[in-house]
Parts: C-alpha cells; structure tokens; sequence
C-alpha cells in the first residue's frame, strides 16, 4: 500500500493534534472563565452559556465551507492550499502553544490564585478557539483520496 504525500500530510497534522490537545488537557479540571460565567449569570447560566457556545459555532462555518471545496474540487498530489494548510496548523499550534505558556506563568504566580488569566492570549476566549479551530482547518483544504473513507 502506498501513502501519498496528502494522506502523510493529513496523518502528521492528525497525529499533532491529538499529541497537542492530549499534553494540554492532562491534569486539567473545567475552563474556570465557563465556572465564572455560571455563577456571574446564576440561574439563567444554562440559557446564556447555550447562546455562548452557540455564537461560538458560527466560527466553524468556514470550515464546513473548506471541506465542501475539498471534496468537491478533489485533485492528486500537493497544492498551494496544501501548503497554506500546513502554515495554517503551524500557526494555530503556535498560538496555542503561546497561550498555554502564559497561563501556565499566571497560574505560577501565586497572587493570583482564585482568578482566571484575562492578559495575553487569554484576553479574549475568541482568540483562543480561533487557534483551536487554525490547528483543526489544516485537514479540510485536503481533498478525500483513493482509498481513504471521508
């Protein structure tokens, strides 16, 4: 059996992942800002935090619209998107690896115990799912191949 040099590249980028997101959950209870907006909105926090996440998933619609153009427009061998997926998952790998150095400085500092990091990457949470989601793009501009089930 042969692997052309997409499915090696879908493999690496798969197998990254799953090594990131492994190394950085280990230990780790829930998200202390999801806790924080629990008892900020109290009883209407089911209801907000759906809406939350909700609005969160609209950022997922260009993914969904990359693997459609994927499957779509299928070709052999590597392209430009290709390459611009590779840079893509060096770039959300890279800010989640900034972002996990920074919160693991904050959670050093003992003054601020009890609190969640709001300074650096953590400012926001959007930016943070945005390299999440980079980190995830890069297997969708790869088109499904001969052999491999999508």
């Amino acid at each position: 059996m042969t692997v052309s040099p997409l499915e090696a590249l879908a493999a690496i980028a798969v197998s990254l992942s799953i090594l990131h997101i492994a190394v950085r959950i280990a230990g780790i209870s829930d998200d202390p800002r999801d806790a924080a907006f629990a008892r900020e909105w109290g009883v209407d926090s089911p209801r907000k935090m759906f809406m939350f996440l909700q609005n969160q998933g609209f950022g997922s619609i260009p993914l969904v619209f990359a693997i459609f153009l994927a499957a779509r427009f299928p070709q052999l061998g590597l392209r430009i998107q290709d390459g611009l997926g590779a840079l893509i998952l060096l770039v959300g790998i890279g800010g989640e690896a900034l972002a996990d150095a920074q919160l693991k400085n904050f959670r050093t500092d003992s003054a601020n115990r009890g609190r969640f990091c709001d300074a650096g990457l953590w400012r926001s949470r959007g930016e943070r799912y945005r390299d999440s989601q980079s980190r995830t793009s890069v297997l969708f501009p790869l088109p499904p191949q001969q052999g491999v089930v999508t």
